[in-house]
């Protein structure tokens, strides 16, 4: 697959489910649907601590790698010796680097380069499970049971090996079920990856699911 078609279904995935949830109305009649769409949009209760933060390398190494079943030095190496969290991408992640680069405190805001640290984490370490996943499925963590044909697609779409891989991912993740939504747009997912020529769509989507998950607002900021 050319890496600038799976680049756009990536940040199309990541984009749909990073989606922000539906507003919950306020007010004395929150549990009651307005009667017909006024045009105007409802109101969304205010959050009471408002203090949303990036996970930073250490707490983000460790999410992934409990999320994926992965030593944590697995996670992610560049060149398969440098880890990315503590040593390339440290100062991007929100990290400190005091012997090398001088960095005695965290940036006080995520730089340019912080998502695409992130893209290059959450992907290398979904690469390590579905490789684990796919070469030795008798012990898959989350793509087991999963059914490939003689191009690498998958064999069934809509089957429950396909779902309960994509539960797992939002619950080992985002310690959540996903929606129904959230489940139909992996789905489609795999048809997008397989109209792109790729010489392996099924592995592909593993990555691809599994990436958008992994690299979702919700699940590197707390």
């Amino acid at each position: 697959m050319r890496p600038d078609s799976l680049r756009v279904l990536l940040l199309s995935a990541a984009c749909t489910l990073t989606a922000c949830p539906s507003p919950t109305p306020s007010g004395p009649d929150a549990g009651t649907p307005p009667p017909g769409d006024s045009g105007t949009p409802p109101e969304v209760t205010r959050s009471s601590r408002n203090n949303l933060r990036f996970k930073g390398p250490e707490r983000l190494a460790l999410d992934f790698a409990t999320a994926l079943s992965l030593p944590v030095e697995q996670v992610c190496n560049e060149l398969g010796q440098y880890p990315c969290t503590t040593s390339v991408h440290t100062v991007a992640l929100g990290g400190v680097e005091p012997y090398g680069l001088g960095f005695y405190e965290p940036l006080p805001f995520t730089g340019a380069t912080t998502p695409i640290a992130v893209d290059r984490v959450a992907l290398a370490a979904c690469g390590q499970r579905v490789t684990l996943d796919v070469t030795t499925p008798s012990s898959a963590v989350i793509f087991g049971g999963i059914a490939l044909d003689a191009q690498g697609r998958l064999a069934s779409r809509e089957g429950e090996p396909v779902k309960n891989a994509i539960t797992a991912l939002y619950q080992r993740a985002l310690l959540r079920d996903p929606t129904e939504a959230e489940v139909g747009t992996l789905v489609q997912l795999a048809t997008d990856i397989e109209s792109t020529g790729s010489t392996a769509p099924g592995r592909d989507w593993m990555k691809a699911a599994c990436f958008a998950v992994l690299s979702s607002a919700e699940s590197v900021f707390f």
